[in-house]
């Protein structure tokens, strides 16, 4: 079992990564086709590990990237780093991706050197694989705000001192970063300002074409995407969004922008997928919220991952993830 903060840990991460590439290729021999989720997030403290672990088995789930969340409880408490990730690999060291903790209030924002010095100092020690989700720009979630639970409504300026710390930690230690950032006119600059100034941050957005509210982001589109992809080769594009039906309460509308009024994949962003494959990886966001509902997102998420051509298909799946973490590509 890996164990953590060692000296030898690089020898420990080889061996997570020749047990994951076993654990997709059983998948795959099998006639399933596992996929990556590189963003999850959970209350570590009302995690069933167990749970998560034969759901994982029982819907061909490859790998998961499942983040702790430091909750208010915990940092009133004096937690600056929860380390969910080590008592996972402890249990299933087959399944799940070692990552930092979730990026968000109260932690980021009212303990910010030190919740970021513990994130850095798991990444020196390669206690961790990837950064956790970061929220620079966040309105409260649907379930939020149908429970009148309005006050995560995150607003962090990217190019901030926090922004400029994280951007700077994933570009030294060379560790992707995720990132949740609304899709708004006014904050497409600021991102585009960070990702020249930080080229070699490996920055994940989350959150493919999610606008919450389409008359703030006149600006975005798949042209507008792949212009980004263009130019910031370390840029990345998760593929966590609502189904065709999902409705942002706040607004009113149909906030995951990919789908069609007839529920298939718009073209023009099918194309996009297809065209640069590499770059979308696949991801469920499940929550502290909705872990239980494992099955229906696996669902949703496969609704999408079958509307791209084979090739795509199994790109987006593991082997972009598989490239941003290891570097190299899946065989």
């Amino acid at each position: 079992m890996p164990v953590l903060g060692r000296a030898d840990d690089r020898v420990e991460f080889a061996k997570l990564k020749s047990g994951y590439a076993q654990r997709l290729k059983k998948i795959l021999a099998a006639g399933g086709l596992p996929y990556i989720d590189i963003e999850s997030s959970c209350n570590s403290t009302k995690l069933d590990v167990d749970h998560v672990a034969k759901n994982m088995d029982d819907l061909n789930i490859g790998l998961m990237a499942l983040s702790a969340d430091i909750g208010k409880g915990q940092f009133e408490n004096g937690v600056r780093f929860d380390n969910l990730s080590q008592r996972l690999l402890a249990s299933y060291p087959d399944r799940f991706i070692p990552v930092g903790n979730g990026g968000q209030a109260p932690a980021l924002t009212e303990a910010t050197d030190a919740f970021v010095d513990a994130q850095e100092a798991a990444a020196r020690g390669r206690q961790i694989m990837l950064l956790g989700e970061y929220e620079f720009r966040h309105y409260p979630s649907p379930r939020q705000v149908k429970r009148n639970e309005l006050d995560r409504d995150a607003d962090v300026p990217i190019d901030g001192p926090i922004g400029h710390r994280v951007f700077a930690m994933s570009e030294k230690t060379g560790m992707p970063l995720q990132i949740h950032y609304e899709i708004e006119d006014g904050l497409l600059a600021p991102l585009e300002k960070m990702l020249q100034q930080y080229p070699k941050a490996r920055v994940i957005w989350c959150h493919l074409a999610q606008i919450r509210y389409i008359e703030r982001a006149s600006g975005y589109s798949p042209g507008y995407v792949e212009t980004l992809i263009k130019r910031f080769p370390n840029l990345y594009f998760d593929t966590a969004f609502g189904d065709s039906g999902s409705i942002y309460p706040l607004s009113g509308q149909h906030h995951a922008r990919v789908w069609a009024s007839d529920g298939n994949l718009k073209a023009e962003w099918r194309d996009l997928i297809v065209a640069y494959p590499q770059r979308f990886v696949s991801a469920l966001d499940l929550g502290g919220d909705r872990m239980s509902r494992i099955v229906e997102y696996d669902q949703k998420h496969r609704n999408f991952l079958q509307r791209l051509p084979d090739e795509t298909r199994h790109q987006v799946a593991y082997r972009s993830a598989w490239s941003l973490l290891f570097g190299e590509e899946f065989a």
